[in-house]
């Protein structure tokens, strides 16, 4: 078959003629179709190599050259070629334009629908080329090649010599190995080629196929191995008891080690459920972080504000566009950050904890999988921040007062003995304080018990905007309050009246007239008669001072009520 390009492939040696494209690369510059473009992404797909060896073996056995040429114009596959094409036809300006006027006429013939295409060159030598159809799909063209179909007429290639400046005696032998090959003959070689052809392809596909499901099986258990890893080593720390800042930044860490060129950060919705707070982003500036702790929820308010507004992902590919992004841009140009996926953190019950966002310098769109993944991620997160949240519920439903939400007795008693061991060190004195409302019964018997708990949360609230931030406010039971004033002064009586001083801004601030109906503004006062005790870290047992800041407190009633006593004893 005549196949050449350009004067620049003048080849000697047959075996480079295979790397070359061919001279029917230019019929396909035009009429160029999307069945031509998936027909090169189709061939791209297959390995044709084996049928180089095929087409060799063919050539020894026929004498006859065969190729097989994408509609793109590249050589599939082919055998060597023959010493007339290889040494006279393509090194001869003339003859090689020949050549590639059988190749346009071939190609165009079968771009024409023919399923069988027949042209003898004017170099006097004979072609012919069939489809080769995959799945519907013309994939590509079988080219057979360089025969006769009658004795050569040695007059016209003796003359042909002459004209192109050939060696006579070599042209003429390298005719003399040109096979001659009955017309009838051709359409079963073609199919035979073809045929082959279709099977090696076919199977190649379907290896391809194959490898391509092993290779996407062995990266989706990669990737879930790495996620069962991932998930187990948080639940260890779980269970450890590690604090959530510390689990949070050891899961984005570990999930920017399995996903390189992203930054990862977690916030944490706020009890008020309006506001984000930094969770973690150890890959992210300082500064960064700083800007977006409390973070207003909202639709605009970056990819992490309304994705915890709306409770749906927010994707955005390019954050300099994007219009939700527009406050922040100094912020995220400062940081180099061009992408942003955020995905908001629910619990079982579809309430929103926080959002996992990922970050990129690049702007970009997350793939399938990676959605999955990110989505996967967010569940992750929301167990270490739901198991947090459980164990602190538990903790101050263990230690704190549930209406008041003030120590309960289990934790005033641990706060005693503090104060005890760090009065001991500092050598400073502290004082109990063992309050009770005088007339707090009449609210119960007239309101009920829900308008008397409203009111124990007053006296609570009261309470404490007294003391100091350090001291201790507590809810020891029913209309009972303790304070702890911690580490007053090394002087006892300097101790004391600074003592007293507070118990009489307590008696006052509870003796204030207390809300017990707002709509038909309604009030109650009540008094209090409070016990004090001073004690210093010689004293070790916690009870008994309890007990004598409680019987102070009776003195104090017995004494007519509304009024602080000392512990006497």
């Amino acid at each position: 078959m005549a196949m050449a390009k350009h004067s620049k492939y003048l080849l000697k040696e047959s075996s480079l003629i295979q790397m070359l494209d061919p001279l029917a690369a230019d019929w396909n510059t035009t009429q160029r179709s999307d069945h031509d473009n998936a027909a090169c992404h189709l061939a791209a797909e297959i390995d044709f190599s084996r049928l180089n060896s095929l087409f060799d073996h063919f050539l020894d056995a026929m004498g006859i050259t065969i190729a097989l040429i994408g509609l793109d114009g590249k050589i599939l596959a082919s055998s060597k070629w023959q010493r007339a094409c290889i040494q006279f036809h393509r090194v001869n300006e003339t003859s090689r334009q020949r050549c590639v006027e059988s190749d346009v006429n071939l190609a165009s013939q079968l771009q024409q629908d023919r399923k069988y295409a027949l042209y003898k060159c004017r170099n006097g030598l004979t072609d012919c080329s069939t489809p080769l159809i995959i799945n519907d799909v013309h994939l590509a063209n079988l080219f057979i090649g360089q025969f006769f179909l009658t004795e050569p007429n040695l007059t016209f290639f003796t003359s042909q010599a002459q004209e192109l400046g050939f060696s006579e005696q070599d042209y003429l032998s390298a005719i003399a190995e040109v096979p001659i090959v009955a017309e009838e003959k051709l359409p079963a070689l073609l199919n035979l080629l073809t045929s082959l052809a279709q099977q090696i392809a076919e199977l190649s596909m379907a290896n391809q196929r194959y490898a391509r499901t092993v290779s996407s099986v062995e990266q989706q258990i990669t990737e879930r191995t790495q996620q069962l890893e991932l998930q187990n080593l948080i639940l260890s720390q779980i269970s450890q008891g590690v604090g959530l800042t510390d689990i949070l930044t050891c899961m984005v860490r570990q999930i920017e080690l399995l996903h390189p060129g992203m930054r990862c950060s977690v916030l944490l919705l706020d009890p008020s459920g309006q506001h984000l707070r930094h969770g973690a982003a150890p890959s992210l500036p300082e500064f960064y972080n700083h800007a977006v702790d409390n973070l207003p929820i909202g639709i605009g308010q970056g990819s992490c504000g309304t994705a915890a507004y709306t409770g749906e992902p927010v994707i955005v590919e390019d954050i300099n566009s994007h219009p939700y992004w527009q406050p922040f841009l100094e912020l995220t140009q400062a940081a180099n950050l061009a992408a942003c996926w955020s995905h908001p953190i629910k619990n079982a019950q579809g309430k929103v904890l926080g959002t996992f966002g990922i970050y990129h310098s690049e702007p970009c769109q997350p793939t399938a999988s990676q959605r999955q993944q990110i989505a996967s991620y967010s569940n992750l997160a929301e167990l270490a921040i739901d198991r947090s949240l459980s164990a602190e519920k538990i903790r101050r439903l263990a230690f704190y007062d549930d209406l008041t939400g003030l120590p309960n007795r289990r934790l005033l008693e641990e706060r005693l003995q503090q104060a005890i061991v760090n009065s001991k060190r500092s050598k400073h004195y502290c004082v109990m304080m063992f309050i009770d409302l005088d007339n707090f019964k009449p609210v119960n018997d007239l309101y009920g018990h829900k308008t008397g708990d409203q009111v124990l949360s007053q006296v609570g609230h009261r309470i404490c905007q007294v003391v100091r931030e350090a001291d201790t406010v507590g809810r020891f039971g029913g209309d009972e309050f303790i304070v702890l004033l911690h580490d007053i002064a090394a002087n006892k009586t300097q101790c004391r009246q600074r003592a007293e001083q507070v118990a009489t801004k307590i008696a006052a601030t509870i003796s204030e007239p207390l809300i017990v109906d707002e709509q038909h503004q309604l009030s109650h006062c009540c008094n209090s008669s409070i016990g004090l005790v001073l004690f210093s870290g010689e004293q070790t047992a916690a009870d008994l001072l309890l007990r004598q800041a409680d019987a102070a407190m009776y003195q104090a009633k017995s004494r007519g009520k509304n009024q602080f006593c000392w512990y006497q004893p």
